[in-house]
């Protein structure tokens, strides 16, 4: 069981704990897990990577290779707070305390940005195992359910579409509550969205809880239509590439991906030596690179792939062809 809980990789670009004693007066800097262990009402500074936006309104989810934690702030009364976005690593001191069973640092005293653009790793858990990862050892956390096959209202009935504030059950399983929240709005929210129905996908989402009791109330917390994952997370095509806006000089290479990748093109005379190549990083799903300064009337052979953090997608190369004419020179001289 304990691998099943492991971290897929080792966050990078903050420390697990102080690196130098701290100066009197000041309190250390301790890990997430060091820190959900004191007792509410203690005041903890701690290093973690942020894990969601404003899609779940106040409250900002840090994690760091261990464990996790709320922070709720009202972003009016904590300048910046509502600027936070996944992948900034940040320093923050506040104090804990309990709400609804869910542990969270609420007020916090001060916080600043160290990183942004950090990578955010999730337990990856297979669907049948699902209710086994809704666990206080990992609330607070990022969690990806793999192979989920449907996702149902509590009623048992598949969900055809997200409301805010609504739960759902993991392949209809019971302990496996999916919670959307209202604020998951606007064309990347969950909100009105509809989950996969043709084929099997990863659920992402981030382990609250919400116990007026105290105990139990664990619900997964997706953050945007993209926490439904499909194709493994792999770019995948979905669309051939095709050549647009053709002349005498070249062409622009567009196609689409299922999930977001950077753009990358190799192109040549021949099929088997594509000798040239060209890379967008900025990750999407609409693919867009121009090619510049080729021969007229001149069939180039284009390969284009995707990459992201889950591997790469290649396509076979396919022939285009320059329009003919003369050819015109970058600085616009024949």
């Amino acid at each position: 069981m304990t691998s099943l809980f492991l971290l897929a990789g080792l966050l990078t670009g903050f420390l697990s704990a102080t690196s130098t004693p701290p100066g009197p007066g000041v309190p250390p800097v301790l890990t997430v897990k060091a820190a959900r262990a004191q007792a509410p009402g203690s005041t903890v500074t701690i290093r973690a990577v942020v894990i969601n936006g404003p899609e779940m309104g106040n409250l900002r989810y840090v994690q760091d290779t261990d464990a996790g934690l709320a922070l709720y702030a009202q972003p009016t009364k904590l300048p910046g707070f509502g600027d936070l976005h996944a992948g900034d690593s940040i320093q923050v001191t506040g104090q804990l305390k309990v709400y609804n069973g869910l542990m969270e640092m609420d007020p916090i005293a001060s916080f600043h940005k160290l990183a942004s653009g950090m990578r955010v790793r999730a337990v990856q858990v297979p669907a049948e195992r699902a209710a086994e990862a809704f666990v206080e050892a990992n609330e607070g956390r990022l969690l990806e359910i793999k192979g989920v096959k449907r996702l149902t209202n509590l009623t048992g009935s598949p969900a055809m579409s997200f409301n805010g504030n609504t739960n759902y059950l993991i392949d209809g399983l019971p302990g496996t509550l999916v919670r959307v929240t209202s604020a998951s709005t606007g064309p990347d929210g969950l909100v009105d969205s509809a989950p996969p129905t043709d084929e099997s996908f990863d659920v992402r989402g981030i382990l609250s809880q919400h116990a007026p009791g105290g105990t139990g109330g664990y619900q997964l917390m997706p953050r945007l239509i993209s926490d439904m994952v499909r194709g493994g997370g792999l770019p995948r095509l979905t669309e051939e590439p095709v050549p647009v806006n053709v002349s005498g000089n070249g062409f622009t290479v567009v196609f689409s991906t299922l999930n977001p990748g950077d753009t990358r093109v190799r192109y040549g005379l021949d099929p088997k030596q594509l000798k040239e190549s060209q890379v967008d990083p900025t990750l999407t799903t609409r693919h867009s690179l121009p090619l510049t300064n080729l021969i007229p009337g001149t069939t180039y052979y284009v390969e284009v792939s995707s990459r992201n953090a889950n591997g790469t997608e290649t396509a076979p190369p396919v022939p285009f062809i320059t329009s003919s004419g003369k050819r015109v020179r970058l600085n616009g001289k024949n």
